[in-house]
């Protein structure tokens, strides 16, 4: 459990995008805090932390499930032996299997090299605990450029990871994990989603003004499967949230929708979807601004997802803009009001 606390060092943050630099927020991992602690003497300074410790047979594969609570830091985890990435098999996202739906049950795990974890998101994987030749195994936290507005992510270490002998390990216990034997399809949430046509496409996007001092998610277009314009938000864009006003979107229990997912915004921010999942269908115009795709969430169902800051030499900024398309699944049993809700003010 990844968590967040106000910097012990009371020392103002690093201009976003320093690498190396003085985080906004100090980390937890399961309450243990990495200590961060910079060297304001050396030239330029130097910060240091001293992540938690895991004890693990050497070799042996575990199943780690892990949840970014902070505030709002994104994550990019890594396991390193040795500062050599290691590939990791993606189990579960956002507490549904991977490549479990649409007639592919059990579905199989996912490898990649990095997992990008927003606030708010889940991710369960499998890692091979290292050698006994390793001097250094850890779960890393990379840098990541939240834009011109964002806050300062740095590289950070979040937990070493310690062989021992097999007397003095954690417990696996993996006597109480029964055997797969079949899926119960007939319950199975999300199936069909993939061949349904979704009732309309509409577009919402991030923005805030230049100081911080507002945010904004506005959906700005929609229009039906048969090409005609269908109503969008009641109220003027970049209105502030006010919980006495009618619904910016109004939908039917029963539907897909398409959403085209933009950030109009130079901060990078999540779009958080309580009580439903989506499936993501594409990320687009990430690579502008240097920023790679997210590992492993293509045709995903998430509750969670991360949209790049819009980087333009124009105020404010211009297409084309970072975006991730998505089929929401209203389906299910939820009906009033199902919240997105607003990014995260940055302090």
């Amino acid at each position: 459990m990844i968590r967040d606390q106000p910097t012990l060092q009371l020392l103002t943050e690093s201009p976003g995008g320093t690498e190396g630099g003085i985080p906004q927020l100090d980390l937890t991992v399961n309450f243990v805090p990495l200590d961060t602690s910079t060297d304001t003497h050396a030239t330029p300074p130097v910060t240091t932390y001293t992540p938690a410790i895991i004890n693990m047979d050497a070799g042996d594969p575990q199943f780690w499930r892990v949840s970014n609570s902070t505030s709002d830091a994104p994550l990019d985890l890594q396991v390193r032996f040795d500062d050599v990435a290691q590939t990791i098999q993606l189990v579960g996202i956002d507490a549904v299997p991977v490549t479990s739906q649409d007639g592919t049950q059990p579905g199989h795990l996912i490898p990649v090299k990095h997992f990008r974890l927003p606030p708010a998101a889940r991710v369960e994987f499998i890692v091979n605990a290292p050698p006994s030749t390793v001097r250094v195994a850890q779960l890393v936290a990379q840098f990541i450029n939240t834009g011109p507005l964002g806050d300062d992510i740095p590289t950070r270490p979040l937990l070493t990871m310690h062989v021992v002998p097999d007397n003095d390990a954690e417990p696996l216990n993996d006597d109480r994990v029964p055997a797969f034997t079949s899926l119960d399809t007939s319950r199975q949430m999300f199936a069909g989603i993939t061949s349904a046509t979704p009732s309309v496409t509409r577009t919402v996007f991030f923005e805030e003004k230049e100081d911080g001092t507002a945010f904004f998610i506005n959906a700005s277009g929609c229009v039906t499967a048969a090409g005609a314009q269908c109503p969008i938000q009641p109220y003027p864009l970049d209105t502030k949230f006010d919980n006495n006003k009618p619904p910016a979107i109004i939908t039917t229990q029963g539907s897909v929708e398409k959403w085209i997912i933009q950030n109009h915004a130079r901060e990078t921010h999540e779009l958080h979807q309580h009580q439903i999942h989506f499936k993501v269908l594409a990320q687009d115009n990430f690579e502008i601004n240097g920023t790679q795709q997210a590992p492993g969430i293509n045709g995903q169902f998430l509750d969670m997802v991360e949209v790049p800051y819009c980087d333009s030499a124009q105020l404010p900024c211009t297409k084309p803009f970072p975006q991730v398309q998505a089929l929401m699944d209203f389906r299910g049993p939820d009906i009033g009001r199902l919240r997105v809700p607003l990014p995260h003010p940055r302090t």
